[in-house]
């Protein structure tokens, strides 16, 4: 071996550190370089350091060595001279691996040595940097017993093999802290010793102690063999195998001419009949042919080995081999040899059997004995006496490539040679692994966790990186196991030596292949920390609701089936609905590798969450007949894990798991998960044991269905970047062919009230309204529900820009001591916002309880609906009273307003926009479509249809949902006034049957020329015009002249106002005022 520094190291100081008292024993004598002996070392308590498979030092204990594990106890030795006044140095090779014994600080580096041997104890892997121990300081005429094992790794410090509890674990320590460590027994000591006589079994002798296979053959050596005679030495010159006799230690021998087991190969046994015919007799070997088809076809019923050769020569067929490991010698006595002692030729004479039960006993040896000695004729017999050496050839070791690979750090999937994935199934869910068979059409196990393996090297050192052991990892269950990879000189596939056992279940180890997950390909693989789940991030979870889609052969596409609640009941079923769920996220916690773990194959740490299942005020839970239902009466408490089974057509498909019901285990997989029957055609869905094989998988999307208008399509003329603008549209009766428009029936009109109405064209003084988005990205789901302010008569008042400072000087420091800038010293002008001022169609709903709601607020049982003046700026809209409703655009202050509001109650009247939520407002509406899954062909027709159509909402029914209320409150004509239902099923209202039927509606773009005034005042810059009853007034016209014309286009008066604020008689309805130097305006007179 290469010797580095700190080996050389040891042979200058260890002089000194070894005691002068160590007994040393005088029949190990060993010679400088390697010896061909076979050694073990024992530890204090007389157990033995070994070698497993895979290099890991362990300790056999003295009642376990057997001929099984006997190789992995035993060391050749090679001994280095450092030269005169210098200590030997100690290299031990291990018989079964052929690795020598070195170990490494590799990673261990800041492990303190107090500490050290807790951390090794029991994963000592040979291999390493520190190799070459000082053990005996003697070796030539004997070597010291009861030493301790220690190499330098510094100028001054050791480590040690140590043992403790039956595991071997690292100790460092100062080099002259060593002797003190083994007297205190802190350390231990080793004897090097020859191992005893072993009896072998048929598999020790078959595989000569695990060194070959057992299909092989064995031949053994004789010192002095069979000469010059026709008869056969059955253990030399043909192949032979072992086979247990049933009789314990020994053993039956098979052979064959052809040097292979097969049909051919005879039962080796010690004949009755001697091999001379002259002087002593010896006993001669025959065989017979007694495999099973021989037996099989035998006509005396024999049918084993034991009946057919009979009681007398059965045991006469059993061989006993012992063996001396060290001295590679080996000797086979028969359990029974027969001899014809009084010479009557009757064998049977219990008297001339000789038979043995154990090694001890002194006879019936296979030897070789001299039958003509001048001759040099020998035999191969049996005999009382030992008369030649034999030799099992287990002599030395070699240091052998010992065929170890390994894998750099990564994510891995583990797989055999039929292509399947080493993983643990949905239905195990951890607790046991298999062999799994994916069909890359349904499957894809890089979207997997479970079929994916975080693997990496245990030994990072230069020298022990390419034969480094690997531990694997279960990225989803954190199962993991440190395993020697192992691969035969040009082999596709690697294996392992030993058993690999993950979670008590026994895998298959040959034939393998680590696949590196590809990053390019999957980059959400290594990147995606919700992989392997659905979840649906907390910014997003309540915006929406969701379609499950039924993985099925036989219903794709146009044809693919949903998760719905039964029409009659609450039971859920994939037959022929489609309902949307909202998804209520409950915990969301890690799960699988550590975060340490994933660090090392460059991959995220996972984490999942959990869901509610809602539909409405229902959710999903267990029913009766082992079935899941929508109930009223579980809650979001009940929850569960969406976690990918299947990929299909590129779409991702979850298995609906049950969370487990307990505070005290959040985020951990149930015992069950919902499946689909299939044998009945009901399509049900109901509760399935996890452990079923069969699981039903769901693509759980967004539902992209509209539930409502949103005024942002080529259907509105929407400009990009600006959908969602104000819009000026016309409200058209799909059936009556009438338009939303002022109240101009006047047995609907009241002189303190501004109605909204319905009507023809012709009665109208205008048939468009601003639209303007009021909740859209400013709550929860306002994306699902827009709400919109509908208005007329739109004032603006624009802001003006605060003017800074013009002085070039310190602008002074606020309250806080923070200094000013220019635009906030006290020098400066400051801006004001701007505003709009509008009136703001509303449901009257809050004024039911209002004096004289019956005549004002109501027609007979329904609720009206009407403008309300009202400022729109920054994030609030204030409905204007006490006055300010009569205030010029102008003069409008919202400081006075809001002090006002709040001495006399009124605040309100103030909305805090900003606050607003998804419920439904008296002063916000929404446009509910009437057949939403129509909408997305209708609106690419680019066309209004009764595809999209919708009902105008104002309300819900208590208790029902926000969002797509089933009974709510939608615009509807009762007897020609415009109200709104009463709480109202949408499926009746929409579509008839219900004496609340309400109005189904389409849009056109309107025009700003042909707003719809719905005012008694209307400013045109100085000039206001306001319609009163039976008349207009007219004020800062002083001078102008005023015409004012019927909607005939009849001239109702012609003159010259001549004072600042002048009435002029006019007829009822609508009139077009024509102030001179102003734009035309109507109004409606009462």
């Amino acid at each position: 071996m290469n010797k580095k520094f700190s080996t050389l190291l040891a042979g200058v100081a260890l002089f000194g550190a070894m005691s002068a008292n160590a007994a040393v024993n005088p029949a190990i004598v060993l010679t400088e370089g390697a010896n061909s002996g076979l050694y073990q070392l024992k530890n204090k308590s007389n157990n033995f350091l070994s070698m497993d498979a895979n290099g890991k030092l362990t300790v056999t204990q003295s009642g376990d060595l057997d001929s099984e594990n006997l190789a992995n106890t035993l060391w050749c030795v090679t001994v280095t001279e450092e030269g005169f006044g210098k200590e030997p140095i100690y290299d031990f090779l291990n018989k079964a691996t052929g690795q020598y014994l070195t170990v490494t600080l590799d990673g261990l580096e800041g492990v303190t040595a107090a500490n050290l041997f807790g951390t090794t104890q029991g994963n000592v892997i040979a291999g390493g940097e520190i190799e070459g121990w000082a053990f005996s300081k003697v070796y030539a005429s004997g070597v010291e017993e009861e030493r301790p094992l220690y190499s330098y790794f510094t100028k001054d410090s050791v480590v040690a093999i140590h043992t403790a509890n039956n595991q071997v674990g690292l100790k460092k320590m100062l080099a002259t802290d060593v002797e003190g460590q083994v007297a205190s027994n802190d350390l231990v000591h080793f004897t090097l010793t020859e191992a005893n006589p072993i009896v072998l079994s048929a598999t020790a002798i078959n595989t000569i102690f695990g060194m070959q296979d057992a299909d092989k053959g064995v031949k053994l050596k004789f010192k002095e063999d069979k000469n010059k005679t026709s008869l056969v030495n059955y253990f030399s010159e043909y192949k032979f195998w072992a086979e247990d006799s049933g009789d314990a230690n020994f053993v039956r021998v098979l052979t064959s001419e052809n040097d292979k087991l097969a049909k051919d190969s005879v039962y080796v046994y010690v004949d009755t009949a001697y091999a001379n015919v002259n002087g002593e007799k010896f006993l001669a070997f025959n065989t017979q042919q007694l495999n099973h088809a021989v037996l099989s076809k035998n006509t005396t019923g024999h049918r084993t080995v034991a009946d057919s050769l009979g009681a007398a020569l059965n045991d006469q067929s059993k061989f006993m081999f012992t063996y001396w490991p060290s001295k590679d010698s080996l000797v086979i006595q028969v359990k029974q040899a027969t001899y014809d002692n009084d010479g009557d030729g009757i064998f049977s004479d219990e008297t001339n059997k000789s038979t043995i039960t154990t090694n001890t006993d002194g006879k019936n040896y296979v030897t070789v004995q001299d039958l003509v000695e001048a001759d040099e004729i020998r035999i191969m017999t049996i005999n009382d006496k030992k008369e030649t050496e034999i030799s099992f050839g287990f002599a030395g070791c070699d240091s052998k490539g010992t065929g170890k690979v390994s894998v750099d750090n990564g994510l891995y999937f583990i797989r055999n040679a039929k292509g399947q994935y080493l993983t643990s199934p949905i239905h195990k869910n951890g607790t046991e692994y298999e062999w799994v068979t994916v069909k890359e059409e349904e499957q894809l196990p890089a979207h997997m966790p479970a079929f994916q393996w975080v693997v990496f090297k245990t030994q990072s050192n230069d020298k022990l990186a390419e034969t480094s052991p690997v531990s694997i990892n279960n990225r989803e269950y954190a199962d993991d196991e440190t395993i020697q990879l192992y691969a035969n000189e040009g082999a596709k596939y690697v294996y392992i030596n030993s058993a690999l056992t993950l979670n008590g279940v026994a895998i298959a180890t040959d034939s393998l292949t680590f696949e590196a997950v590809d990053k390019d390909e999957y980059p959400e693989a290594y990147g995606d920390s919700l992989l392997g789940y659905k979840n649906i991030k907390d910014a997003e979870y309540l915006l929406g609701e969701y379609t499950f889609k039924y993985l099925h052969p036989y219903a794709t596409g146009e044809n693919s089936k949903y998760l719905a609640k039964n029409e009659g009941d609450s039971l859920l079923n994939v037959l022929n609905g489609k309902d949307a769920f909202r998804l209520i996220e409950g915990e969301i916690g890690s799960y699988g590798v550590t975060k340490a773990i994933a660090k090392k194959a460059g991959v995220k740490v996972l984490y999942r969450a959990e869901y509610a299942i809602a539909l409405g005020n229902t959710y999903m839970w267990r029913a009766d007949e082992q079935k899941y239902a929508m109930s009223e009466y579980s809650n979001a408490n009940r929850k569960f894990f969406f976690k990918e089974n299947n990929h299909y057509e590129g779409e991702d498909y979850y298995a609906i798991v049950e969370a487990v019901y307990n505070s005290a285990e959040n985020n951990k997989i149930g015992s069950y998960k919902a499946g689909v029957t299939d044998d009945i055609l009901d399509a049900t869905l109901k509760i399935q044991p996890l452990k079923e094989t069969r699981t039903s998988a769901f693509a759980i999307n967004l539902d992209n269905t509209p539930l409502y208008r949103r005024f942002n399509t080529a259907l509105e003329n929407a400009v990009k970047g600006q959908e969602d603008s104000v819009k000026v549209l016309k409200f058209k009766e799909y059936y009556r062919d009438e338009y939303l428009m002022d109240e101009n029936n006047e047995k609907f009109q009241n002189e303190e009230v501004d109605y909204l109405g319905i009507w023809t064209a012709d009665k109208a003084t205008g048939l468009s309204f601003y639209v303007d988005s009021a909740v859209i990205n400013k709550t929860t789901r306002g994306y699902i529900k827009p709400q919109y302010f509908v208005y007329v008569n739109r004032e603006v008042q624009p802001g003006v820009d605060a003017i800074p400072c013009p002085l070039e000087h310190n602008h002074g420091v606020d309250a806080d001591g923070n200094e000013l800038d220019a635009y906030h010293c006290s020098h400066a002008t400051p801006g004001k916002a701007g505003y709009i001022r509008a009136k703001y169609l509303v449901s009257f709903a809050d004024s039911l309880n209002a004096e004289n709601a019956d005549k004002l607020y109501q027609f007979g049982k329904y609720t009206r609906v009407g403008f309300v003046d009202a400022m729109h700026i920054g994030d609030s809209l204030i409905f204007l009273t006490n006055g300010f409703e009569n205030q010029k655009l102008a003069d409008l202050d919202t400081a006075k307003i809001i002090a006002n509001y709040k001495a006399t109650n009124n605040t309100d009247k103030i909305i805090d926009l900003a606050a607003l939520t998804d419920k439904h407002h008296n002063y916000t509406w929404s446009f509910r479509f009437i057949a939403p899954e129509k909408v997305a062909a209708a609106t690419e027709a680019v066309d209004e249809s009764l595809d999209v159509a919708f009902l105008i909402e104002s309300n819900k029914a208590a208790g029902d949902a926000d969002i797509a209320p089933k009974f709510g409150q939608w615009l509807k004509s009762q007897n020609g006034c415009l109200v709104l239902s009463n709480d109202t099923e949408f499926e009746k209202a929409k579509l008839g049957g219900s004496e609340d039927n309400a109005l189904v509606f389409n849009i056109a773009n309107g025009s700003e020329d042909d707003l719809a005034t719905d005012n008694e005042e209307i400013a045109t810059s100085e000039v206001t015009v306001i319609a009163q009853q039976g008349a207009v007034r007219v004020a800062n016209a002083a001078g102008k002249k005023v015409v004012v014309t019927n909607i005939l286009g009849q001239t109702v008066a012609n003159t010259v106002i001549t004072s600042s604020d002048a009435t002029i008689a006019a007829p009822q309805g609508v009139v077009v005022v024509a102030v001179e130097g102003e734009e035309a305006v109507k109004a409606i007179v009462k």
